[in-house]
C-alpha cells in the first residue's frame, strides 16, 4: 500500500487522520461540554457520571454524526470550494461517511435512552431530527442558521433533560443564549469561501454578543436556577470574567475578518467561536456553580485545542 520507507513507517497516521478530519474530531468535545453544562446547571453533580457521562457520548456521537452527513450531502459543492477535505479528495469513500453518519444519528438517542431517562432519549432524537434536516436541505435555505442554532440549544437542553421543567426558565435562557451564538458562528461560516462577504459576517457578530449578553443576565441570575448541588449564595466573579475574556476574543477575530475579508481570516472567526462555545459553558457554569463545576467544563477544551492543531475544524 505505501510506496516508501517514509510513508511506511507511519502509516497509523496516514490511515486515521482523513476520519478524523471527517467528523471534525476537535469540535466533538464541545458537543460534550454543552451537554455537561446544561446538567451542571440545573443541579447535577459530577459525582453522578452514570446520568451524566451517557448525555455527554450522546452529544459527541450525534455531533459527529451531523458533522459526516453534512460532507456527504455537500459533496457536489466540496468538490468545487473545498476539494481537499476527506470525501472530494477521495482519502474517505462516501459510502464509510453514509454509513458512519448514519450509524451515529442512530445510536445517539439510544446511549442518552441509557441515562434512564425516556425524556433525555426524547431530546436526543429531536437533536438528531434537526441535525438531519439542516443537512439534508436545511443549510441551503434562510433558515439554516436558525435551525443549526437550535441543534446546539437542544444539546444544552439534553444535559438539562432530567431535571423538573427542564430547568426552568433561567436555565433555558442558557440554552437559547448558546442557539443565538451558534446562529451567529453559522453566519459568518457562509462567507468562509469567498472574499468580501461581509454582510454575513455583521449579523453573526452581532447575534454572538447578543448571546454572549445572555449567558451573562443568565449567570446573574444564581438563585433562579434549580436547587443545586453545589450551593452558591452569590455571583462567582471568574466565570463573568471567562464570558468578558470570550466576548473580547470572538470580537478581535471578527474585527480582523472584517478589516480583510478573506476566506482564511472567515475561517479563523469561525474556528474562534467554535473553540469558544467550551469557555462560554465554563463562564456560566463557573459564575452558577463555582469554580470546581466550571474547571471540569474547561477540561474539553484541551483536546479540542490540541487536536485543532492538527485536525481542521470548520
Amino acid at each position: 500500500m505505501f510506496s516508501s520507507p517514509s510513508s511506511a513507517s507511519r502509516p497509523g497516521k496516514m490511515a486515521i487522520k482523513p476520519y478524523l478530519q471527517l467528523v471534525r474530531l476537535p469540535n466533538v468535545f464541545t458537543a460534550a461540554a454543552d451537554s455537561l453544562a446544561g446538567w451542571l446547571l440545573v443541579g447535577g453533580a459530577l459525582s453522578d457520571a452514570r446520568h451524566w457521562l451517557p448525555l455527554a457520548f450522546s452529544s459527541m456521537a450525534i455531533y459527529a454524526a451531523g458533522i459526516a452527513l453534512n460532507d456527504v450531502f455537500d459533496y457536489e459543492v466540496d468538490r468545487l470550494e473545498r476539494p481537499g477535505r476527506p470525501l472530494p479528495s477521495g482519502r474517505v469513500s462516501r459510502r464509510f461517511a453514509w454509513w458512519l453518519g448514519a450509524t451515529l444519528l442512530a445510536a445517539g438517542p439510544l446511549v442518552a435512552l441509557a441515562s434512564g431517562s425516556l425524556t433525555s432519549a426524547a431530546v436526543a432524537a429531536l437533536l438528531a431530527g434537526c441535525v438531519l434536516a439542516y443537512d439534508a436541505g436545511a443549510k441551503r435555505t434562510w433558515l439554516g442558521p436558525s435551525v443549526m442554532g437550535a441543534c446546539r440549544g437542544l444539546n444544552v437542553l439534553l444535559g438539562m433533560s432530567q431535571a423538573p421543567a427542564l430547568g426552568g426558565p433561567t436555565a433555558w435562557l442558557v440554552a437559547g443564549s448558546m442557539s443565538v451564538f451558534v446562529m451567529g458562528v453559522t453566519w459568518i461560516s457562509r462567507g468562509e469561501t469567498g472574499f468580501g462577504r461581509t454582510r454575513g459576517l455583521y449579523v453573526g457578530m452581532v447575534l454572538e454578543n447578543l448571546a454572549i449578553l445572555g449567558l451573562v443576565g443568565a449567570a446573574l441570575r444564581p438563585r433562579d436556577f434549580p436547587s443545586p448541588a453545589i450551593d452558591r449564595p452569590i455571583l462567582n466573579l471568574e466565570g463573568l470574567l471567562v464570558l468578558l475574556v470570550v466576548a473580547w476574543l470572538v470580537a478581535l477575530a471578527g474585527s480582523r475578518a472584517i478589516r480583510e475579508p478573506r476566506p482564511e481570516h472567515f475561517q479563523k472567526a469561525v474556528k474562534t467561536g467554535v473553540l469558544s462555545l467550551v469557555w462560554l459553558n465554563c463562564g456560566v457554569v463557573a459564575a452558577v456553580r463555582g469554580v470546581e463545576p466550571g474547571l471540569a467544563i474547561a477540561a474539553f477544551w484541551v483536546p479540542a485545542y490540541v487536536l485543532g492543531r492538527w485536525i481542521y475544524s470548520t
